[in-house]
């Protein structure tokens, strides 16, 4: 495939596609490169699996296995645990704790059609962006991945997936670095985004 058309690859996350976002981010100097914590052991996976009842997806365990989150965390926001989107990167731990913390203060609704901005105990947040959250839906894990959804304060429902799997919501972001849609500005430290980017690249946003 070439052009845009890779961007609607849904294959679930490869060992290609971290090596890939991490050159992007080499390429342009990003700070989140500095800031990256070592993968999470087997045993430390499944002991935070067990202390929250939930079972990660092999995408998941691939995601948080390469790289568990960055040094002083994502959920502080900040440039240098930026994906190279607006997206902070989250640990499982903490993760888990947001999830945990959503579900108890706004439980789900008995049905869908009463949600208003609750969240539901099968939605785990992998990266946040102030309020926002973008969430995979463990409840459709498959084979070929998880289904991302986003979450926001006053959003559309999120019932709807931006991408169908976290492979093509990584590799859209590494598309997107490369093609400088998303620029590393060093002397504001912040990430620009261009006037130009493609409406596949806006699903990021």
């Amino acid at each position: 495939m070439t052009g845009d058309d890779e961007w609607h690859d849904v294959s679930m996350l490869r060992d290609e596609d971290l090596a890939r976002l991490e050159a992007a981010w080499r390429t342009q100097q990003a700070p989140i490169v500095g800031k990256l914590l070592p993968g999470l052991t087997d045993a430390r996976r499944e002991e935070l699996e067990a202390a929250h009842d939930v079972v990660l997806p092999a995408e998941l365990r691939r995601w948080w296995g390469w790289h568990d989150g960055v040094l002083g965390g994502g959920r502080r926001g900040g440039w240098d645990s930026s994906i190279g989107a607006p997206w902070n990167f989250l640990s499982l731990e903490e993760a888990l704790d947001v999830r945990r913390f959503q579900v108890e203060r706004d439980p789900f609704p008995p049905s869908a059609d009463l949600w208003d901005g609750e969240w539901a105990p099968w939605w785990l947040p992998v990266f946040k962006a102030g309020s926002a959250h973008f969430f995979a839906d463990l409840s459709a894990a498959t084979d070929d991945g998880v289904p991302m959804h986003l979450w926001a304060p006053q959003p559309d429902p999120p019932f709807t997936a931006v991408f169908a799997s976290l492979g093509e919501m990584i590799r859209c972001c590494a598309t997107g670095i490369e093609r400088r849609h998303f620029v590393w500005l060093s002397d504001l430290q912040e990430w620009e985004i261009s006037d130009f980017i493609s409406a596949d690249a806006m699903r990021l946003l």
